[in-house]
């Protein structure tokens, strides 16, 4: 079996799980700004330390597993590790109510302030004279 084989089953799971997170939650713009800055870092990152490790000689691989496409000294494979938690990670946040939590919370924050969900100003705290920020 070779490294593509296992990355295909993780990265479809990965993918699925971020369809369903999706459909079901329904993330905004700065979700998919934030999917894609994250992928963009955790590349970089992932390039200069495997290039590092394997130049250490802490990992090697086996020519026959790899497809030999290589950023590097680090085969492609292993680019594929960081993608799936790239999906996987923010589609769990995403599912387990990660979002949600903290809207409620801002939410009550700013209503302790005088300040309704939107942060526009009730007519309580105009009475009780609390100002904006």
């Amino acid at each position: 079996m070779t490294y593509w084989s296992v990355n295909f089953i993780f990265l479809g799971i990965a993918a699925l799980v971020l369809l369903v997170a999706v459909l079901v939650r329904r993330p905004r713009g700065l979700f998919w700004g934030s999917l894609v800055a994250s992928f963009v870092l955790l590349v970089v990152l992932t390039a200069i330390f495997d290039n590092l490790m394997i130049a250490a000689g802490i990992m090697t691989y086996t020519e026959h597993n790899i497809s030999g496409v290589q950023i590097g000294l680090a085969p492609l494979e292993d680019f594929a590790y960081p993608f799936a938690g790239v999906l996987l990670l923010p589609a769990l946040w995403l599912l387990l109510g990660g979002a949600r939590q903290e809207r409620s919370a801002r939410d009550e924050r700013r209503a302790g302030d005088g300040r309704g969900a939107r942060g526009a100003r009730t007519p309580e705290a105009e009475e009780r004279g609390v100002r904006a920020e």
